[in-house]
């Protein structure tokens, strides 16, 4: 891939010409994660039992839907918000029909759980309140409604994000999350999971607080906000975020940073203090903080290994957690296989990317960039060897998402004024792979729920598993997915393209005027 250049105020004027068409983005975007929010059923996500009776007792009790269980003994919730999952988790085989029989005639009827957050406190309180106010009575609306509302939030947020950030930064966000959310990272994004919002705050927390330090006027006061919407987010959703929110916070002001920084920079940098005070407080306000502490109970991975032949292990086998989220980890409860053809595509559009940001490099962005390195090998490792855990228990490749697609906006960060390049065909091959790994591994997961597994291609047939009425078919679901999606990345790509090219006449036009300037010089010397 291609050097760079130097990219005057002219390009960056076309740049932010945004058209017209740019502006269907948000919706097809919508669209592409609603399809994957009904792609599979209530408890599809990992943990959802949790999760789902923790949102349903986020605002405190509510009757019918969480009320105190007689001496202490938990939280009564409904049954399907801890059983929906109970029939077919960890049986790929199984559909999701079994559902019926498992929850029985009275799905809403209350049980005692202690297997609650008001219970156990092992995240922290603030995503399972702003979630509350969408349960009801009806678990699988219910379920649909806060899927549908979480995507809704990424695609406000990454969207205002965009327009508001300066042009030169744009292709950081759009880049950095476009190659690192399939599978993984859309299934997340569109589900009742937390690390959907880590995702979210991954990809926006840093790159809020860089375009703060970078722009003025009323840009850099939405772009404040968005810093703070996005910390708070992140770090309320999962303890390891709040880490991970201060890790591209640091690395923001440090890559923003220029000679000494001036007092107008280091006045704003009370910003990114002050948020990382925030992320520090959210940090203790979850039981997570134990297991960075003290690990888990030892032996709980089930390994013989021990000391250092334990630690070779692992380090060995860490990158199936580095890069697991691009498709070699199985989704949902582990036991959603999704063919090789994606995550072969996936890590080949990642180290394309990777790659090509390696073309320009600084001591700044070096440091950084091996940092974040250090970061994704050491930390699942620590928690791993505190835990006496193998590879495969405890630490998942969702947890360490976050920090892989802050590492990506890290090497492809432009030096000084000069841009990344890529050659149209690299561009639309990226598309091209990226849209494939969508289609199928949506179509993996609507299938392993639908029909489990039964033989054939298609979505759906006698006695599959569906949601009710007012959801379209699966065969409609996917294809307006996958269409969104394609759509929706290659509006954003030609527009990537078109703002290069601008950039990239803007350099011939200076580089003829100098020229000239130079032969009349000489003209006159002579």
């Amino acid at each position: 891939m291609a050097e760079t250049g130097n990219s005057k105020a002219p390009a960056e004027r076309t740049a932010r010409r945004l058209p017209s068409l740019l502006l269907l983005v948000p919706l097809l975007l919508l669209v592409a994660l609603s399809s994957w929010a009904v792609s599979s059923p209530a408890g599809s996500s990992p943990d959802d039992n949790y999760h789902l009776a923790s949102i349903w007792c986020g605002a405190g009790e509510r009757p019918g839907l969480c009320e105190s269980a007689s001496g202490g003994a938990g939280e009564r919730v409904p049954w399907a918000t801890i059983a929906s999952h109970e029939c077919y988790h960890f049986q790929p085989e199984v559909a999701a029909t079994c559902q019926v029989k498992a929850l029985g005639a009275d799905p809403n009827r209350l049980v005692t759980t202690q297997h609650v957050n008001s219970v156990a406190h092992y995240y922290s309180p603030l995503y399972y309140a702003v979630l509350s106010p969408f349960a009801s009575a009806d678990v699988g609306a219910s379920v649909i409604a806060i899927r549908i509302v979480n995507s809704l939030l990424f695609v406000v947020i990454v969207s205002v994000l965009f327009w508001v950030l300066p042009a030169r930064r744009r292709p950081l966000l759009v880049v950095s999350l476009a190659v690192t959310v399939v599978p993984w990272g859309v299934f997340l994004i569109a589900s009742v999971n937390p690390s959907g919002w880590a995702v979210l705050a991954g990809g926006t927390v840093w790159l809020a607080v860089l375009g703060f330090l970078e722009s003025a006027g009323w840009r850099r006061v939405v772009l404040g906000v968005l810093a703070v919407v996005t910390a708070v987010m992140g770090a309320g959703a999962r303890s390891d975020m709040a880490v991970y929110a201060v890790i591209g916070m640091v690395a923001a002001v440090f890559l923003a940073m220029r000679g000494g920084g001036g007092r107008r920079f280091w006045v704003s940098v009370i910003l990114p203090v002050v948020l990382s005070l925030v992320c520090f407080v959210l940090f203790l306000t979850a039981q997570q903080v134990g297991v960075w502490q003290n690990g888990v109970a030892p032996g709980s991975g089930g390994t013989a290994r021990h000391g250092w032949s334990l630690l070779l292990h692992n380090l060995l086998n860490v990158p199936t957690l580095v890069f697991g989220s691009l498709g070699s980890w199985p989704l949902g409860w582990n036991d959603v296989t999704i063919p090789p053809v994606v995550w072969v595509g996936t890590l080949f559009v990642f180290a394309a990317a990777v790659f090509t940001g390696l073309a320009t490099m600084s001591w700044r962005k070096a440091l950084v960039v091996g940092a974040t390195v250090i970061a994704l090998v050491s930390l699942p490792l620590y928690l791993l060897q505190r835990s006496l855990t193998e590879v495969g228990g405890l630490v998942h490749p969702r947890y360490l998402l976050p920090l892989l697609i802050m590492f990506v906006g890290f090497v492809l960060f432009p030096i000084g004024t000069r841009w990344v390049r890529v050659t149209p065909l690299q561009a639309w091959l990226v598309v091209a792979v990226l849209s494939a790994a969508n289609a199928v591994s949506l179509y993996s997961n609507i299938r392993r729920y639908t029909l489990g597994g039964a033989p054939g291609v298609s979505l759906s047939g006698p006695g599959s598993w569906w949601w009710g009425s007012g959801v379209p078919q699966p065969s409609i679901v996917f294809a307006g997915g996958i269409i969104a999606f394609t759509a929706a990345l290659a509006l954003l790509t030609h527009h990537l393209l078109t703002t290069q090219r601008a950039q990239q006449a803007q350099l011939v036009d200076e580089a003829e005027e100098r020229g000239a300037q130079a032969r009349v010089a000489q003209a006159g010397a002579s």
